[in-house]
């Protein structure tokens, strides 16, 4: 199972620290049972299962299992079509 900080442990340091705060606040929303949309959520049209969330220039991806939300990915929003394409 991937973690927030194994996601973010192949980006600079000025990446991690603008972002990583605000990712760790979301995964705690998810886990405390608030809706992904009153975070700022929203389902991929092309994976159901997948959630996206803006992080600036990047987008934070969970995938919805019957545990919960896992993160699964962290991209760059130029590279989110080539992300979803490989699915």
């Amino acid at each position: 199972m991937k973690s927030l900080k194994s996601l973010f442990d192949s980006f600079p340091v000025l990446v991690i620290n603008r972002y990583y705060h605000k990712a760790k606040v979301i995964k705690q929303n998810l886990d405390n049972g608030i809706d992904y949309q009153a975070v700022g959520g929203k389902k991929l049209r092309l994976a159901e299962n997948l959630i996206r969330f803006k992080l600036g220039e990047y987008r934070l991806i969970f995938k919805r299992s019957e545990s919960g939300f896992v993160p699964e990915s962290l991209i760059q929003r130029k590279s989110l079509h080539l992300f979803l394409k490989r699915r």
